[in-house]
């Protein structure tokens, strides 16, 4: 089978190794598609040359054989969930970390992890039919979350990001109003989440929330310090912290979201919008560190199977 692996700073190669059987507890999953994430773009960019790394934890695809001890589980069976290594032809995940596709819900179109942490953050914000809420940033996460909150049945639910073809497809999946951040009213929403991953979106995003509002942190910060101004606690802002490191709450919140896509009430298949083969995957990462005019998000479907 082939897996890429990273070998220098933005050097990726493509190798081919001896296929293997899976391990006690786990299942070998024939990749039909995979994310490439700004979470593993440092990993990307700032490889020491040392080790070669393997990369990859967006995964859908099928089963192609189980391990011992794991029952009830057909082969060819479509499956997402959370894998490690997932840029390869052939993974082989812990079968506690798999959920099985509804039938109704083509493979080729799903990544169960992203949906898992959008669910899982909009979970702890106390989302009810009625209230005022707003999504900042409308990257892919920002696009799935605007879908599952629609949802809760808002009363308004408004999208914010400077991109206008990001406003454009918010409009299409959901949101009832659009905005550029500079046009964002202050102090006017009962939820505010927040998907941006910078610190100006943060403070925007912290900026719209209401008294006694909620402010959702949920866009993945990685790029050094960030500031939350005092304000926020003398208008009695809740902040809540949309990632979870606990594997039962990501599975949990992964069931909702595939119900939702089985029920058509949420779709990645207008946000794949870039695609590269298993050997192209620098270009892929280029692709996202760069966002081309319409980009949302790249992902990789191996050129072939074993």
């Amino acid at each position: 089978m082939r897996h890429s692996h990273v070998v220098a700073a933005r050097r990726s190669e493509t190798v081919e190794t001896p296929d293997t059987v899976p391990g006690p507890g786990e299942i070998a999953v024939r990749t039909l598609l995979s994310g490439v994430c700004a979470s593993e773009l440092p990993a990307w960019t700032g490889h020491d040359g040392a080790a070669p790394l393997r990369l990859g934890h967006e995964l859908a695809g099928e089963i192609a054989a189980v391990g011992p001890g794991v029952h009830g589980w057909a082969i060819g069976e479509p499956v997402t969930g959370f894998a490690s290594g997932a840029f390869a032809d052939v993974v082989h995940v812990p079968a506690r970390d798999l959920l099985p596709l509804p039938a109704n819900v083509p493979a080729r179109t799903v990544l169960g992890e992203p949906v898992a942490c959008v669910v899982e953050a909009l979970s702890r914000c106390g989302l009810r039919a009625g209230q005022r809420v707003a999504v900042v940033g409308l990257g892919f996460m920002g696009l799935i979350a605007v879908q599952a909150a629609a949802a809760h049945a808002p009363a308004l639910l408004v999208g914010v990001d400077p991109v206008e073809s990001a406003r454009t497809l918010a409009a299409a999946l959901g949101a009832d109003e659009v905005q550029a951040p500079e046009d964002a009213e202050p102090h006017a929403y009962d939820v505010v989440i927040e998907f941006t991953g910078t610190a100006a979106g943060l403070k925007l995003a912290g900026q719209l929330a209401r008294q006694h509002g909620t402010l959702c942190v949920a866009g993945y910060h990685h790029s050094g310090p960030r500031e939350l101004d005092v304000e926020l606690w003398y208008r009695g802002v809740t902040l809540v912290n949309g990632f979870t490191p606990q594997r039962h709450r990501q599975l949990a919140a992964l069931r909702e979201g595939l119900r939702l896509m089985s029920e058509r009430r949420l779709t990645l298949e207008p946000l794949l919008t870039h695609e590269v083969a298993l050997d192209d995957l620098d270009t892929g990462f280029g692709q996202l560190l760069e966002r081309p005019a319409g980009f949302v998000k790249c992902v990789v479907r191996p050129s072939r199977t074993t």
